[in-house]
C-alpha cells in the first residue's frame, strides 16, 4: 500500500541543519482545527512560518509536503526541532469516514519517513506525539494528537501499533543485512553512530529488558548489541554492551571507527 505526496513547499523558509545531519525520528501532530486542508494550512504558514512550521500536512484524502524534511522545522520546540524530528500534522475532521481515510495515510506517511532512513518504530524515540515531546523536554505543552484521536475511538497505541505494521509491511521479507539492537534511549545516540556507518541498517531497542530483541533484529544476518548484556546465540553478533551507556559509547565508538 502506498500514497502519492504532493509537494508544494513554502517559499523562502530557512534551512537549518538537524544537529547529527540527519533526522533521527518524527513527531505526530494534529491541527487543533476542525475543518481545515493541507492547502489551506500550508497557505496559513507561508505567511506565519516564522511562528511555526511543520513539514507534512495529512487532510481530506491528501498528503502535502510543505517544507524539506532534510532540515529543521519550527513545530515541537528547539530540542525536538534540532535534534532531527521531521513534523507531520493530522488535519480535523468530524466525519468518521473522512478520518479514517487520513488516518491510514497519517500513519503509512509516519511508517514511510521512519522506514526511509531504517529508524525502526520506537514509541517514544524514533515515533513521538506532541505530547510526548512537551513531556518530555517541557519546551512546549501540547497535547496533540491524543484528544483528536480519542474524539474518533483511537489511543496512541493504536498509532505505533498502526505504524508498526505499516512499517513491517513495507520490510516485507526480504532479510536485512545488519541490524542494531540498543538497551535503552540512553544509547540511542551510540546506536545511531553505528548505524550510519553501516549505511542507515534498521535500530530496535529493548526498552531496558535484556530478554527483549526484535525477531527482525535476530533474524538480520549481522547483529550489533549496544549496551544491556551481550548476546551470544546470534551466529554472527558484535556485542558492544558496557558496565553503563558511556562505557558502551566507547565501544561503539571503536567498532564505529573500524566500518
Amino acid at each position: 500500500m502506498s500514497y502519492p505526496i504532493g509537494v508544494n513547499l513554502i517559499p523562502g523558509l530557512t534551512q537549518e541543519p538537524y544537529d547529527s545531519g540527519n533526522y533521527v525520528g518524527v513527531v505526530a501532530h494534529s491541527t487543533a482545527v476542525y475543518g481545515d486542508t493541507p492547502d489551506g494550512e500550508r497557505n496559513y504558514e507561508t505567511s506565519h512560518w516564522q511562528d511555526a512550521f511543520v513539514h507534512f500536512f495529512v487532510g481530506v484524502g491528501e498528503i502535502l509536503q510543505v517544507a524539506d524534511m532534510n532540515y529543521v522545522a519550527w513545530g515541537a520546540g528547539h530540542t525536538a526541532n534540532h535534534l532531527g524530528y521531521v513534523q507531520v500534522e493530522l488535519c480535523q475532521t468530524h466525519d468518521a469516514g473522512q478520518f479514517a481515510q487520513d488516518y491510514a495515510m497519517y500513519t503509512w506517511l509516519l511508517a514511510k519517513i521512519l522506514y526511509d532512513r531504517k529508524l525502526g518504530v520506537v514509541d517514544g524515540v524514533t515515533l513521538m506525539s506532541h505530547a510526548q515531546v512537551s513531556e518530555k523536554w517541557h519546551e512546549t505543552d501540547h497535547t496533540d494528537p491524543l484528544e483528536y484521536l480519542q474524539s474518533h475511538g483511537k489511543t496512541w497505541g493504536d498509532v505505533v501499533a498502526d505504524v508498526t505494521a505499516q512499517y513491517n509491511e513495507m520490510e516485507g521479507e526480504i532479510q536485512m543485512e545488519h541490524a542494531i539492537v540498543y538497551f535503552s534511549d540512553r544509547d540511542f545516540s551510540s546506536a545511531r553512530i553505528v548505524s550510519d556507518r553501516l549505511g542507515g541498517c534498521a535500530m530496535f531497542c529493548r526498552n531496558g529488558d535484556n530478554k527483549r530483541i526484535h525477531p527482525d533484529a535476530n533474524a538480520a544476518k549481522h547483529l550489533v548489541m549496544i549496551g544491556g548484556a551481550p548476546v551470544t546465540d546470534h551466529p554472527n553478533v558484535t556485542n558492544c554492551c558496557g558496565a553503563g551507556a558511556p562505557e558502551t559509547a566507547i565501544l561503539a565508538a571503536k567498532y564505529a571507527q573500524t566500518l
